[in-house]
């Protein structure tokens, strides 16, 4: 029999595939984190959470990245947060980066002229 190319790869196969950056997914309380350093970090906020350190802590927050046209704006992509909080009223936006790509970077730059918001790297 002979072979059709991609349409004989096992659904099994596509998810074992390895992470682009080599990092393995890790699922803490129902929420599937990119890395271990990511899940790791979000314990610690937890932890922060429950003794009243801060509040509003989320995870994976995504942030409309806008065009101005004219009278309105257009989303034209966006920004996905590793987690938000607040502590003493201010907000903060993490990321828990490996590797900082172009986009990233673009993205990055582009929340901060558009909302006024830093990203936090850890």
């Amino acid at each position: 029999m002979a072979t059709r190319g991609w349409q004989d790869v096992t659904l099994g196969a596509i998810a074992s595939k390895p992470s682009k950056y080599h990092n393995q997914h890790v699922t803490i309380d129902g929420i599937t984190f990119d890395s271990q350093r990511e899940a790791a970090y979000w314990q610690g906020l937890k932890a922060r959470a429950a003794a009243g350190e801060i509040t509003e802590l989320r995870y994976h927050v995504v942030f409309p990245l806008l065009c101005p046209i004219e009278d309105r704006a257009l989303m034209v992509t966006t920004y996905e947060a590793d987690f938000t909080y607040r502590e003493f009223g201010h907000l903060h936006v993490v990321d828990v980066k490996g590797h900082r790509t172009q986009m990233y970077l673009l993205k990055k730059r582009w929340l901060q002229l558009q909302e006024g918001l830093r990203i936090e790297e850890v």
